[in-house]
């Protein structure tokens, strides 16, 4: 009977963690990385670790971070000269003066939603931190892919820096397979081709919610 219970629970276990591939493309059918796909009805505990917001090359690395509601983000300054990181988004204002290496202690990220990075000091460089309401959420590869535990019925939420309605905006997606899908969005030009000089420092106000 034990063992009997240990076959059956081995062949329940891949139908219960099911995963889909999901594959984003823009206009163009090239493939669109750092989308940020969310799974609102798979919850998530806060990682007990501290994530890591690092600048390099006068770029923050990753450009797209994501992070549980209550996580802590860590801000290492990797270059050989200083920055000075600010962010005016609703969800976390914060500013870290003038500083290189790791002399900051990491910063919790107590609400949901988009929070804006910038640097006073460089205004190229920009980067995201998108805080998750404790959801499953993680953003596409270079080749677009991003696994998800969802199936053929449920919905999606998916963001990304590159949406023509700004980025604030949340899109929903549908959902149509239990194995493989591809989208195609309508998207702004590739990160190296856009220009982000007249950035609105209030990106971020829209509250993100289950």
């Amino acid at each position: 009977m034990r063992h009997l219970f240990a076959l059956l629970f081995c062949l329940t276990l891949p139908s219960a963690w099911a995963e889909m591939t999901l594959t984003v493309f823009d206009q163009d059918n090239l493939p669109v990385s750092d989308a940020v796909v969310m799974v609102s009805n798979n919850a998530v505990r806060t990682p007990n670790t501290v994530a890591v917001m690092d600048q390099i090359d006068e770029s923050f690395v990753p450009r797209v971070l994501v992070v549980q509601k209550a996580q802590y983000v860590s801000f290492p300054n990797s270059d050989d000269i200083r920055h000075h990181v600010y962010s005016f988004s609703q969800p976390k204002t914060f500013e870290i003066k003038l500083y290189k290496g790791t002399e900051v202690a990491p910063i919790l990220f107590d609400k949901a939603g988009l929070v804006v990075l910038g640097c006073n000091i460089h205004d190229d460089m920009i980067g995201y931190i998108i805080v998750a309401d404790n959801t499953f959420a993680l953003k596409t590869d270079q080749d677009g892919k991003v696994r998800i535990p969802a199936k053929s019925g449920d919905s999606v939420s998916l963001w990304s820096e590159r949406f023509i309605e700004g980025m604030s905006a949340v899109k929903k997606i549908a959902i149509t397979s239990n194995i493989e899908q591809s989208i195609s969005l309508e998207l702004l030009p590739p990160i190296g081709m856009m220009d982000h000089s007249n950035m609105d420092k209030g990106f971020g106000k829209k509250k993100w919610s289950k």
